[in-house]
């Protein structure tokens, strides 16, 4: 089986307000962030992936109510192939009770320092709920100082660090350093998109224990340069020369009971 840990889901029309045009020039939009229903599970289809957690696209500017209920009805829709997390707020109990799984933030281009964060991640610690954050990496800014900082406040949430904490897409850059800092964090797993070095993750699989690597691609990013980057993403997998059976699935199985 193959649940696929990190997709963006999501309509050009979900926008509150358009993207300021210095903010569409950053290499992070050189993607339509643009990626229907149907358009997923036909790469899905193509690639033998069971299952996918899905998501809006995580921006300061998308209309989250209905990024979020466009996730939701996907779900509904296809129960058995998605999995929903919703894009964090302030009103985490509202959607846990609408059927959340868990919850998706984004530190760079969403500003989620207008959020309670921190009232949010107790919420879903009490539920038992996954969040997944892209956090800031590379110069001045420490993956696991900022892990760090939430545990601390927030200790039994479980917690998810999207693209194995790297900073530069598509390579390891600080990878080493996360995983380092943060192998004794045992409610820490790391996912695996758009770091595109099969030994890290094998490094990862030494470092913090195979049980705690789990796939995502981050689809559909890439597609500028792939013809399927999802395809792309299995690759790095299957290369890595590590089990594979927990980081397709199993892990994040065990984390959600799907």
């Amino acid at each position: 089986m193959i649940i696929d840990c990190h997709v963006h889901i999501g309509l050009p029309n979900m926008l509150a307000r358009p993207i300021p045009p210095e903010k569409l020039a950053r290499p992070a939009f050189q993607d339509r962030m643009e990626n229907s229903v149907e358009n997923q599970l036909g790469r899905m289809d193509v690639n033998g992936v069971d299952m996918a957690v899905v998501f809006g696209f995580p921006l300061e500017e998308i209309d989250r109510a209905k990024a979020n209920d466009y996730v939701l009805q996907a779900a509904q829709d296809h129960p058995d192939r998605f999995i929903p997390f919703m894009l964090v707020g302030d009103d985490t109990e509202y959607w846990l009770k609408r059927g959340a799984r868990g919850f998706k933030q984004q530190n760079i281009l969403y500003a989620p320092e207008r959020f309670d964060l921190m009232r949010a991640y107790a919420i879903m610690a009490e539920a038992g709920v996954p969040m997944l954050i892209h956090f800031r990496a590379g110069p001045g800014y420490s993956v696991t100082e900022q892990v760090r900082a939430i545990l601390q406040r927030v200790p039994k949430l479980k917690l998810i660090i999207a693209h194995l904490g790297r900073h530069t897409p598509n390579t390891d850059d600080q990878v080493k350093a996360a995983l380092l800092g943060l192998r004794d964090a045992p409610n820490v797993f790391f996912e695996t998109s758009t770091v595109r070095t099969p030994a890290a993750v094998a490094r990862a699989a030494e470092l913090v224990g195979v049980e705690r690597v789990i796939f995502g691609s981050d689809y559909p990013f890439n597609s500028y340069q792939d013809a399927d980057p999802l395809a792309e993403e299995l690759a790095v997998i299957r290369q890595a020369g590590v089990p594979q059976g927990p980081i397709l699935s199993g892990n994040i199985q065990r984390w959600l009971a799907v």
